[in-house]
């Protein structure tokens, strides 16, 4: 039997899980764990023991168990709503801790509720839109256009030369914390085109022999980014001092802070290492 795509919360199947955004953070339980079942929530949720009514919105299956999501900007008073078991974790720093299919699930729910949020009205008339019944399309009834999940590609390149790296820091990632250079695909480009640029662009060197290495869904807030490493060829190092604010080569064991295995740019550095 289909699911909905768009449930309220008295008609949820009985065993479906649920995923729980309050603005961009997850609501989990004490082992950090996002998905929780609908039955154990209801149990939990007040003395009255039912969940609040909400609009859920169908992710996916796992294990044969449909998976909902829902996210409210409101539940500033979650700790009072929830059991003295259940908390409030950043979804970046909860990557850790998931495995690929729980990440897959969040990134879905993520992406798609924020699309959901993003497209209440069509782009090319203002008209409001509706659901597609059985598509992840936004219906416009009154000039015919269907908008889908906006998804932006994305490079994300690994620099080497010899068994050294080059790395750089964000103007807005911590102290010491280093990774690959990144960068949007632009209009008319090539993923390798923008490798070039970007990486010119950002650290000021040119690069070749790219090399396509693996892509992932990367849902801060709707990309999919996909993996480059490449060598170094000529050029020095030159930052803006604004998005960049510092770049340079090591091996890999000299940048104690960097990203692990859960994010593309770790895979890529590990693949680099394996190949030492």
């Amino acid at each position: 039997m289909p699911v909905e795509r768009f449930c309220p919360t008295k008609e949820l199947p009985a065993n479906s899980l649920l995923i729980l955004f309050v603005g961009n953070d997850l609501i989990t339980d004490d082992e950090q764990e996002p998905l929780h079942t609908a039955q154990s929530l209801a149990e939990f949720w007040h003395k009255e023991q039912i969940l609040p009514e909400l609009e859920w919105r169908f992710v996916a299956h796992r294990d044969n168990c449909p998976v909902y999501s829902a996210r409210n900007y409101e539940w500033q008073d979650w700790p009072e709503r929830f059991p003295d078991d259940f908390q409030l974790i950043d979804f970046r720093a909860l990557l850790p801790a998931l495995d690929q299919q729980d990440f897959e699930l969040i990134a879905s729910a993520s992406q798609l509720l924020t699309w959901d949020s993003d497209h209440n009205y069509c782009s090319r008339c203002g008209t409001k839109t509706r659901i597609h019944v059985s598509e992840n399309a936004m219906c416009c009834d009154s000039c015919g256009y269907r908008q889908y999940p906006r998804i932006n590609p994305c490079i994300i390149a690994l620099i080497t030369r010899g068994d050294e790296v080059l790395l750089a820091r964000n103007a807005n990632f911590k102290a010491g914390y280093f990774s690959c250079v990144a960068g949007f695909i632009e209009p008319g480009e090539s993923a390798e085109q923008a490798v070039h640029r970007e990486i010119k662009e950002e650290v000021g060197v040119n690069v070749k022999n790219i090399r396509y290495q693996s892509s992932q869904s990367w849902p801060f807030p709707h990309s999919l980014m996909l993996g480059f490493i490449c060598d170094y060829d000529s050029g020095d190092i030159e930052v803006d001092g604004h998005e960049i604010v510092e770049a340079r080569w090591g091996t890999l064991e000299s940048f104690p802070l960097k990203p692990g295995r859960f994010a593309i740019s770790g895979q890529l550095m590990a693949a680099f290492e394996d190949s030492l």
